[in-house]
Order: C-alpha cells, then structure tokens, then sequence
C-alpha cells in the first residue's frame, strides 16, 4: 500500500511537472495551414511543430499529435519533435514509449540532462529498478538547475531498495 502511495504523489508530481512545462500558445504564432500558406514559404520544420503544439493545446489534441508523431517520422533526428511526444507519452502513462523517445533524445543530445531524469521515470514504473537508479544518478550528476525535477529525481531514487 505504501509503494502505491508513492508511486501515486510521484504520477501526481509528474503531472504538474509536464503541465508547469506544457507549451504555451504564442499570439504571434502560426496556427493554420491557411496562414502558413500566406507566406508563400513551405512551412519549416520547427513552425510545423509550432503548429502541431499549437493543436494540442487547443480544441483538436489528438489531431497535434498525430501531427507531431508524423513530423518526428519524417524527421527522426528532431530533438523538438521527439521530446515533445516523450513528454507526451509520459503524461499518457505509456512508459515504453517514453523509454523510445528520450533514448532518440540522448541520441541526439547527449548533454541533455533531462532526458536522464525522464528514463529514470519510466523505467522506474516498468520496474526496471537498476535501470531507473541508474539514470537518476545520471540526472542528479548532471543537472544543477531544475530543482524541481532534481527534488522528484531523489525522491524516486529514494524509493528504489
């Protein structure tokens, strides 16, 4: 019943984390195909996942993200793209991809400290213990800013034996 409890306010904490981190809407921001097409300038890689986080904050998510999941298809190597859906997925409680998604971050960007903290996170609620010890280290090694994650970071840690 403990484990739960914890692993409960950990979920909880995750989620005001992604939400304190969600992408806002910029005013300025292109939002429509329509206005894109004003331009006359095909759309650049990083205004279409403008626009696909622009969707998913609105009335049509599920239509940005699957927007987003196509821009990260055609562009694999996108450290935008991928760590927007990993977030995403772990908002969504879909820890492999979670795993897949920031491990193409690490790729991309082994200096990223963040992606450490989140692989941590999902391999913790797979139950892959030694794993999720690991990268929380990692994180807590590497990361001197975000107090926030690093305070989740250790009390995570803390509960793996």
């Amino acid at each position: 019943m403990k484990k739960q409890h914890y692993i409960t306010v950990g979920a909880t904490l995750v989620l005001i984390v992604l939400l304190f981190f969600a992408p806002r809407h910029s005013g300025g921001m292109l939002t429509s195909a329509e206005e894109m097409s004003e331009n006359n300038e095909p759309p650049s890689v990083e205004n279409q996942i403008d626009s696909a986080l622009a969707m998913i904050g609105s009335e049509a998510p599920m239509q940005g993200i699957l927007f987003l999941r196509q821009i990260a298809e055609e562009n694999p190597s996108n450290f935008r793209a991928q760590l927007n859906l990993g977030r995403f997925s772990a908002q969504t409680g879909q820890w492999e991809k979670v795993v897949e998604r920031f491990e193409k971050v690490q790729s991309i960007d082994a200096e990223f400290a963040e992606s450490n903290y989140w692989l941590g996170l999902a391999k913790f609620n797979l139950a892959r213990s030694a794993e999720a010890k690991a990268h929380f280290e990692a994180f807590l090694d590497s990361e001197k800013d975000n107090e926030e994650l690093r305070n989740e970071a250790q009390i995570m840690l803390n509960q793996i034996p």
